[in-house]
């Protein structure tokens, strides 16, 4: 639902961003994400989307916790219109589904009081997607045919009439969101209530994330047994026949990767394909910054490129980054000009990131390869496709100019910003690092060697396990002090996924 907006006028966008697995933030919350200009986020948002808002987007870190809040829901409802009033575009990022149990609608109210336009966008609720990522359906045509949501914020023994409990002791399945620090208080509700003690029941701890685990017992003995398992918010509590559903369509815990955490040193444009990859396989990807990126100190070689852009002198332009296409932008608008400077020239994109980015500045991209690689670039290119202009780091491989030329292109690499490693690895990566919480290091690139060991001090601890995308970047990670335990035989992103999958699965050796 869309209010009408006024021209100029800024607005809100309550916006559902989905239970955790990233491949459930719908299309629009994305859109709106790389578009917002204040993004204000809860805690329990998937992993990448609040870094895919674009540079000098506002954020605002709203994340509660049971006991602490950053902001007061009062202070939010203030922070939203104080924003839109102001004329920028507010993006307000809840996890799930912001109308259940998401506090949406009292934003949604606090904006209609301020004569604050705004947007609803649902997002897939914890409550469907996390027991489904268990292999327990919400409704079942012999089992149940029925299902209720229910909030576990309130105490089930305080003020809760017990028609309620007598209500919901007859629905097929209940699902109880916020609920596993009262769990045995509504285990003794629904029990009082006449729901029989043998019913299956489970809790479902970080769902629909690799991190995620199961306990599965009856009604009657779910709360110590998931007390014995040490299981902690966030958690699902399932009760139902739909539950013992589980043992014959369990799907997500079975894929080849999951429960493993792939330190992803961040790199270019191969991390997000690299990340997506490992996700699929059902792995926890854990980006890690090896490189920052900096502006160029002189500029008259990407000036003279964009003299020569303006002036219909290319036919294509290539951009291989998010950071590419903010270089090249700038240029165009430090000179004067604005999107139309591409003029005849068409575009190409190497990813969705980088798509995303053009889009912001309102071009849309000629192509886009189905793989975000360089190499996938190249091979997709077109042939004898005439002056092409390549605005990329300063390290940027030369593969992909040697691609365009063995096609009968004319390349001209032009150096639009600096990458320059990184003295200090993140705190917050180095202690899960340091703890055991990683499991393998995926290594790209004899460069991403180079920036993790200078970033990190040193070799990956004992016990974690290294990747190799081939025999070059091994070679790297092996004089680094690094021994290598997979290397791909195909020296591609799919081909890395590949060799830790086989690994890992006890084979020993790539496919």
């Amino acid at each position: 639902m869309t209010q009408a907006r006024r021209p100029g006028a800024g607005m809100v966008q309550l916006v559902g961003a989905g239970p955790g697995d990233p491949g459930l933030v719908t299309v629009r919350a994305l859109e709106l994400v790389r578009r917002a200009e204040v993004l204000v986020y809860d805690r329990l948002i998937p992993p990448g989307l609040v870094e895919e808002a674009p540079e000098g987007c506002e954020l605002v870190d709203a994340g509660k916790l049971p006991d602490r809040h950053v902001l007061s829901q009062a202070e939010i409802n203030a922070l939203l219109v104080d924003r839109a009033k102001a004329g920028r575009r507010v993006v307000r990022l809840k996890g799930g589904d912001p109308f259940v149990f998401g506090r949406g609608a009292e934003e949604a109210e606090a904006c209609v009081e301020a004569g604050v336009p705004f947007e609803v966008v649902p997002g897939v609720s914890a409550a469907v997607a996390v027991p489904a990522y268990a292999g327990i359906p919400a409704t079942h045509r012999d089992l149940s045919s029925s299902f209720a949501v229910v909030s576990g914020q309130e105490d089930p023994g305080e003020g809760v009439p017990a028609a309620r409990w007598a209500a919901l002791a007859k629905v097929g399945t209940v699902c109880v969101l916020m609920g596993v620090g009262r769990l045995a208080a509504v285990v003794a509700r629904l029990l009082e209530a006449g729901r029989d003690p043998g019913t299956p029941a489970a809790v479902i701890e970080q769902g629909a994330t690799p991190a995620q685990r199961v306990v599965r017992a009856t009604l009657a003995t779910i709360a110590e047994e998931a007390g014995r398992s040490g299981i902690r918010a966030p958690a699902v509590i399932v009760v139902g026949e739909v539950v013992a559903m589980r043992e014959r369509i369990a799907w997500y815990e079975h894929r080849p990767l999951f429960g493993q955490t792939v330190l992803v040193p961040r790199t270019r444009e191969q991390a997000s394909s690299f990340s997506a990859l490992l996700r699929q396989r059902g792995a926890e990807p854990f980006e890690v910054p090896t490189i920052e990126v900096r502006p160029l100190e002189r500029t008259a070689e990407l000036d003279r490129a964009v003299g020569l852009l303006a002036a219909g002198a290319y036919d294509w332009v290539v951009l291989t980054s998010a950071n590419g296409v903010a270089a090249l932008r700038g240029r165009v608008e430090a000179a004067g000009l604005d999107a139309r400077a591409l003029g005849r020239a068409r575009v190409a994109a190497v990813g969705p990131a980088t798509e995303a980015a053009l889009r912001g500045w309102g071009i849309a991209a000629d192509l886009v390869p189905e793989v975000a690689t360089t190499a996938a670039l190249g091979e997709a290119f077109p042939a004898r496709a005439g002056r092409v202009l390549l605005p990329r780091a300063d390290l940027a491989s030369p593969e992909l100019s040697k691609a365009i030329t063995a096609k009968g292109g004319g390349p001209d690499d032009v150096v639009a910003y600096r990458t320059v490693p990184l003295d200090e690895m993140d705190p917050a990566a180095r202690k899960r690092l340091d703890g055991g919480e990683v499991d393998w290091v995926g290594f790209t690139a004899a460069s991403t060697v180079a920036g993790f060991v200078r970033a990190y001090g040193g070799p990956t601890p004992p016990g974690i396990r290294v990747a190799a995308i081939g025999p070059v970047t091994a070679a790297a990670a092996e004089a680094a002090g690094m021994p290598v335990a997979a290397e791909a035989r195909e020296h591609t992103v799919p081909g890395l996924v590949a060799a830790i999958e086989h690994a890992v699965a006890g084979d020993g050796h790539a496919p």
